[in-house]
């Protein structure tokens, strides 16, 4: 639809390729009028509908990391598409295809290795997957660095915040102000909060997400991930990174200046925009999205987190105070575990909360020098998390 012979054409890759962010992302590939060309598709176990994806993007490549039909994979490759098992081809498809950027949309610790292997192999990484930064991004920051590859956040917010800071001197930030819709349970008391059910959890507001990112929305987890990404991805300014409560998610971040100014971006929530900044790297390239109405939101409001409510950002203070060590692994693993413990009806809603501070609290940090350390640490709180619920 938007083609311009002008611009070189770009070989993308799409981690997590059936997932939500993955979806919205071939959205967004569909409308470049053949400057992205999506050239390698991966998932985690769904076979069937990357299987319909080819037909219409026709990839060189898919892979599946662990199918769940195997019997499908079976004589779905021809001459013009390869398929591929196994989370080892996917790091060497990324390796060998001559990517120009790969945008991970993996969701969970399990997005991390192919974030490495992007950066190591000096592609631009557009990264969906925020656990890869919290729980690793000192590797990813090093990695990035060793081979000039960049790192562009795909998250409404940290894109927002790019978009803020461009052409500013870093020194200039004063503060970081992201902002969180509240989630589907705002203004609940904890006593309302221990009944709430998971199909009450999982119906946002806002935005239309994956499950376990509307959990960690409801459980306002998520915001404490993003407070972590921002840290790794800008560092903490001067006047530290704050959260406040935007129900209507019109505003997305906010950037104040040591001047006394402040920049925010705003928009309709629509993930598609940050994705679209994200694959034509800041380039302002044209796409379908719905303009943003001031005048029918009519009033666009601000509040304090109820921290005593959603205990969240107060139990993930240690992860902040303590950056680039295993506790951002740690956080990652107990979160995931206690939200799929919620997911599957094992535990409540507060318990959640309960699981991932015992998980920070008995374990004892240390510096990360290497994967190993952050593939330990996921491991063994994964297993203590699941013996504390059995």
């Amino acid at each position: 639809m938007f083609s311009d012979s002008s611009t070189p054409r770009r070989r993308i890759a799409i981690l997590g390729s059936t997932g939500s962010i993955g979806s919205q992302a071939l959205e967004v590939i569909a409308e470049s009028g053949g400057v992205l060309v999506p050239v390698l598709l991966t998932s985690g176990r769904r076979v069937a509908p990357i299987l319909e994806l080819a037909k219409e993007f026709r990839p060189e490549r898919l892979v599946v990391i662990d199918p769940d039909e195997t019997h499908l994979l079976e004589g779905a490759g021809t001459a013009e598409i390869s398929v591929m098992a196994g989370e080892l081809a996917q790091l060497e498809s990324i390796a060998e295809m001559d990517l120009d950027l790969v945008l991970n949309g993996i969701t969970g610790a399990a997005g991390l290795r192919a974030s490495l292997a992007t950066l190591e192999a000096g592609i631009d990484l557009a990264l969906a997957n925020k656990e890869s930064l919290v729980t690793a991004g000192v590797l990813l920051r090093s990695a990035a660095k060793k081979s000039g590859a960049r790192i562009i956040p795909v998250d409404s917010e940290h894109g927002a915040i790019s978009q803020c800071i461009t052409g500013s001197n870093r020194d200039s930030i004063h503060r970081i102000i992201l902002t969180a819709s509240g989630g589907p349970f705002r203004g609940m008391t904890r006593d309302q909060l221990a009944t709430v059910t998971p199909a009450e959890a999982l119906q946002h507001p806002t935005w239309k997400m994956g499950p376990r990112i509307s959990i960690d929305s409801a459980t306002l987890f998520n915001k404490l991930l993003e407070v972590v990404e921002a840290q790794e991805l800008f560092g903490m300014p001067r006047g530290g990174i704050e959260v406040v409560i935007h129900p209507q998610s019109i505003v997305h971040a906010i950037v104040e200046f040591q001047d006394g100014s402040s920049i925010a971006h705003l928009g309709e929530p629509d993930m598609k925009v940050p994705i679209r900044d994200a694959l034509h790297r800041g380039q302002r390239a044209p796409g379908r999205f719905q303009p943003l109405d001031l005048i029918g939101h009519g009033t666009l409001s601000f509040e304090a987190i109820d921290g005593a409510t959603f205990p969240a950002l107060e139990i993930g203070k240690v992860v902040l105070d303590n950056p680039g060590t295993t506790l951002g692994a740690v956080l990652n693993a107990a979160d995931e575990e206690a939200v799929a413990a919620f997911l599957s009806g094992s535990v409540g809603f507060l318990q959640i909360y309960e699981l991932v501070e015992r998980a920070l609290g008995e374990h004892q940090p240390h510096r990360v020098e290497n994967l190993e350390q952050v593939i330990e640490a996921d491991h063994v709180t994964r297993e203590q998390v699941r013996s504390w619920n059995p």
